[in-house]
């Protein structure tokens, strides 16, 4: 088989299903997508806890400008890091906070919105190119089914970049 022919053979095979046609299991991650300064960014659904539309942020002194402050949940005080500001963006007023899993520990991410959940097959995530040096916090990316591109955020960068 020619090397154009094997290129041919690629595009006509769909996600599901082998080159014969035949169902096969897929190996997918579901990704929450979320909203920031009009770009989709996926979290995994794993590291989502929940999502707060309506909290008080107290503010603290000596932290990083992207770091709001911190919310009180049931007893558990954890940090809100604004999304926005971490891109070096301007902040919104009119958002939501997503409270997520990294190692063990909890913080929140104030985004705009929250869009629903997708699965994306593993094989479907491609890198991000070299160039966008300033999307330190995303390990990839991916076309979305219904139209669109989301970026995968990574939440230890997040956290730890």
């Amino acid at each position: 088989m020619t090397e154009q022919n094997v290129l041919l053979e690629d595009m006509c095979t769909r996600p599901g299903m082998d080159r014969d046609g035949n169902m096969v299991e897929v190996q997918a991650t579901k990704y929450l997508i979320c909203l920031s300064d009009g770009l989709r960014y996926g979290l995994d659904a794993e590291q989502v806890v929940e999502i707060i539309t309506d909290h008080t942020i107290t503010p603290l002194p000596c932290v990083p400008e992207y770091v709001r402050g911190v919310i009180n949940l049931r007893g558990q005080i954890i940090p809100v890091i604004d999304l926005r500001l971490r891109l070096g963006k301007m902040p919104q007023e009119d958002c939501c906070i997503m409270v997520v899993n990294v190692e063990n520990e909890s913080i929140s991410i104030l985004v705009d919105g929250v869009e629903k959940m997708v699965d994306i097959p593993k094989g479907a995530i491609l890198p991000v190119p070299t160039q966008q040096s300033n999307q330190k916090l995303v390990s990839g990316m991916c076309s979305l089914p219904g139209g669109g591109t989301m970026l995968i955020l990574d939440c230890d960068m997040l956290l730890h970049g």
